[in-house]
């Protein structure tokens, strides 16, 4: 729930910067001296500085500048958004043109989209490998234990079987083959049965530990304690396998995402930043509660998304180098126009994809959705022929995934070291 607040104070923070950033309405008309300067007022507001007419000292004032901050925006967010989707090209060059009051500038309408983006984020939880409740996990565990063990005994069954064939000279090379491929099968066989009985294993101890809580914690154990836990956990499932069956292995069959994190933490050689132990060490201990890894990667996510405008503006003036009249102004407005859309389209996709009825909307977003933006967007917002803005959208797709690329192996290395 922690993360839910904070996300949405977040929103709040973002609603309250745009609104400083946009202004508001006009309050009463004054005259007399400018409390700020002591120019003279003839008007809403000071023409020396700006500053309004009547300063209010009432706390409902404060809060309605909030809330008209937030939701208001002089109703230019109404203006802006349908234009910023249906005809981005357009608000691109008025803005640039310098048709501006009526819209929301594009570093206020991108801090919105951005914040609103993990803000509906933080309500959606992932889908894990392993769903249901423990005793249904076990159950699963079981019997995909039991199915390993049958085929171990069929592997077993085969190879002796090839052994027990009488040796023929004539095709000694043949029954040679018959024989390898048969220990390997065994040798597999093992190291799934291995991993079968290391994850009911580790789904028991999590049963026993949660019950012993339950009866005996009055109240949850610290950061560090819970820091034990899962390292023993991870332990314990190593010491069930062999070095061998571990090796290569990233996640075994039937473990969640988090458990083969915990179960990497814990190996002796376990080494992500070779040449530094102080920092593969942060690593290691960020491995060993992945869930909090993942919140520390959403979170730098959110906090360095303001790095994906300057990441575009390379690869957009890469395609427009030999334009005449273009400047790096204008690629700054359509990048912060294009990535506010494309945190609008984020956020329909995520909301789309959480009903049976409506996930099929999903991928055409993104397949369908985001290139026709692109190409009515560059062909508007720079005047472009239909043939200059086809081949520069496809350009342009494949610059957006190498941004998004570098985004995040930055955040990622930001969120692993902690």
């Amino acid at each position: 729930m922690s993360g839910e607040m904070e996300a949405a104070g977040a929103l709040a923070t973002a609603g309250a910067v745009a609104g400083a950033i946009e202004g508001r309405e006009p309050g009463a008309a004054g005259e007399g001296a400018c409390a700020n300067c002591g120019a003279k007022v003839d008007g809403h507001y000071c023409a020396q500085c700006g500053q309004a007419a009547h300063a209010h000292r009432s706390l409902g004032h404060m809060v309605g500048e909030f809330l008209h901050g937030l939701f208001h925006f002089d109703t230019k967010v109404w203006r802006t958004v349908p234009m910023a989707v249906f005809r981005p090209g357009t608000l691109t060059r008025n803005y640039v043109y310098g048709k501006r009051a009526r819209y929301l500038s594009p570093l206020t309408l991108f801090l919105l989209t951005i914040f609103l983006m993990f803000f509906v984020f933080s309500f959606i939880k992932a889908p894990v490998e392993v769903a249901g409740t423990a005793a249904e996990q076990r159950a699963a565990a079981a019997e995909h234990l039991t199915e390993s063990r049958e085929g171990l005994a069929e592997a077993q069954r085969e190879l002796a079987e090839a052994r027990a064939e009488p040796a023929d000279d004539d095709d000694a090379q043949h029954r040679e083959l018959a024989l390898r491929l048969g220990e390997q099968a065994v040798t597999l066989a093992e190291a799934e049965v291995a991993r079968r009985e290391a994850r009911l294993a580790a789904i028991d101890r999590g049963a026993a530990g949660e019950a012993q809580t339950d009866e005996g914690a009055a109240a949850p154990p610290d950061a560090q304690g819970a820091d034990l836990a899962v390292q023993g956990d991870a332990e314990g499932d190593a010491d069930a396998m062999t070095e061998d069956d571990m090796e290569g292995v990233s996640f075994m069959p039937g473990e969640t995402w988090q458990d083969g994190f915990r179960r990497a933490a814990a190996k002796e050689d376990f080494e992500a930043v070779p040449g530094n132990p102080a920092l593969n060490e942060r690593v290691r201990q960020n491995f060993a509660n992945p869930d909090l890894m993942l919140y520390k990667i959403q979170e730098a996510a959110s906090k360095f998304s303001f790095l994906l405008a300057p990441l575009s503006l390379p690869f957009i003036a890469l395609l427009f180098l030999w334009r005449r009249g273009v400047h790096l102004y204008d690629h700054v407005v359509y990048a912060l126009y294009a990535l506010s859309f494309a945190a609008l389209l984020f956020v329909a996709g995520m909301v789309t994809a959480q009903s049976s009825w409506t996930v099929w909307i999903t991928p055409w977003l993104f397949l369908v959705g985001l290139p026709a933006h692109t190409y009515f967007h560059l062909k508007g917002a720079y005047a472009l022929g239909w043939f200059s803005a086809l081949w520069r959208t496809f350009f342009m797709l494949i610059f957006a995934c190498v941004i998004i690329l570098i985004f995040l192996m930055l955040v990622i290395i930001v969120g692993s070291l902690g």
